[in-house]
Formats: structure tokens, C-alpha cells, sequence
């Protein structure tokens, strides 16, 4: 019985990959690192550090650059492109948090992103009133595809792991929350041909009344 939802944020509950994609281009260009669209997709709901750390030794930049620094610069921009964007829900998430608030289900945010991203956002859009706060991608060692993100998310909302629907938009989010042994629900939005949501127990492509029906019946 699903007790608990588990939300991912960017491209679930506001639409910032593509933002999120044009700022990495940028900062990738910085560095002299060039990657494929394919690359920049698999990239999606990885936390900063757990990438740069690859790409440093890549690339071999450690000599040349502080791992640190590049984050904290990379975070930034991205929090600045948020701040400077006319940022939207996207469309139906509002009224799933309300369903989901009216029947008495816990809610939680678990991004990769930075605190100061999800704090912005919640803050932006009210989501306060429903979210019981939120795990980042910084306060886990392991990202996502692992599953440690959801179960520290479960574990602040005092709910076992099979009692948590995960709503999420990547592939390594779908994976994450599938080896949590969690119900997932992908929203397929940008139609990739790089994201393969197949583990998810549901595909949907828009948060609409019929969808949610579908949703609580997996």
C-alpha cells in the first residue's frame, strides 16, 4: 500500500533540464570537455560532485583545477539560471500534490540537485505545504542510479520503502528508486531516445486526472 510519494524535481516538478543542459554545455566549454548528446543525457540526476569527479580524472584537470571550485561554480550558474528564467510547474503537479495532501499521503522531495536549488524552489512555488522537506544529492554518497537517496528519503518520513511511490523523470532515477524496491512512476516528457524509463511500473506523459487513477492502482 503506498503511503508515501517521493518526488524528483528537475523535469517532474519544474521543467529545468533544458535550462540545466545549456548552462552544462557552457561550463563544459570552460574546461575543453566536449560530450554528446547522448553523454549529456546520461548525465541527467547526477550529482555535481559525483561528475566532476569523473570528468577531473578524464580529463585529467586535478593538476590544473579544484574539483571544489568547479562545483560550487557550476552550481551557481545553475541557480542563477533558475533565479533569471520564468520558471513554470509543470503543468497537473499541483493538483497531484493536492490529491496527494487531501488523502493523507507523506511528501517528499529527493533531488540530486543542490539544497539551494530545492529550497528555491519550494519557496518559489509554495511547496512547503505539502513537502516534509527534501534529501539533496550532496547528503547522500552514493547518487542515483543508487538507491540512497530514496532511502534516506523514506527513512525522514518514518515509511518502510515498499510503502513509497517514486515519481521521477531519468533513467538512473527510475533505477534508483526500482533498487529501493519502491513503485515507480516515469514521466516521460522530453521523449529521449537516451532515456530508457522501461523499470518504471508505469509510463505517463502528462500529470492529468486519468494518469493519476493509473498511478494509485500499480
Amino acid at each position: 500500500m503506498i503511503k508515501a510519494v517521493i518526488f524528483d524535481m528537475d523535469g517532474v516538478i519544474i521543467d529545468s533540464e533544458p535550462i540545466y543542459k545549456e548552462i552544462d554545455k557552457k561550463m563544459f566549454a570552460r574546461y575543453d570537455i566536449c560530450l554528446s548528446e547522448e553523454k549529456l543525457e546520461s548525465i541527467v540526476g547526477v550529482p555535481l560532485f559525483e561528475l566532476w569527479d569523473k570528468l577531473m580524472l578524464e580529463y585529467d584537470l586535478c593538476k590544473k583545477y579544484n574539483t571544489e571550485e568547479i562545483i560550487d561554480q557550476h552550481a551557481d550558474m545553475y541557480y542563477k539560471a533558475l533565479k533569471e528564467n520564468d520558471l513554470k510547474l509543470i503543468p497537473g503537479i499541483r493538483e497531484w500534490f493536492e490529491y496527494f495532501k487531501k488523502h493523507g499521503f507523506k511528501m517528499i522531495i529527493a533531488s540530486s540537485s543542490h539544497a539551494k536549488k530545492i529550497e528555491f524552489v519550494c519557496s518559489r512555488f509554495n511547496l512547503d505545504k505539502y513537502v516534509e522537506g527534501y534529501v539533496d544529492g550532496n547528503s547522500v554518497k552514493n547518487g542515483k542510479p543508487a538507491p540512497d537517496i530514496f532511502f534516506k528519503a523514506a527513512d525522514k518520513l518514518g515509511v518502510e520503502p515498499e510503502n513509497c511511490l517514486v515519481i521521477e523523470d531519468s533513467e538512473h532515477g527510475v533505477s534508483a528508486a526500482k533498487s529501493a524496491g519502491m513503485k515507480c512512476a516515469a514521466f516521460s516528457q522530453r521523449n529521449s531516445s537516451f532515456q530508457n524509463l522501461d523499470l518504471a511500473n508505469i509510463i505517463i506523459k502528462e500529470f492529468s486526472t486519468e494518469n493519476l487513477k493509473k498511478v494509485m492502482e500499480i
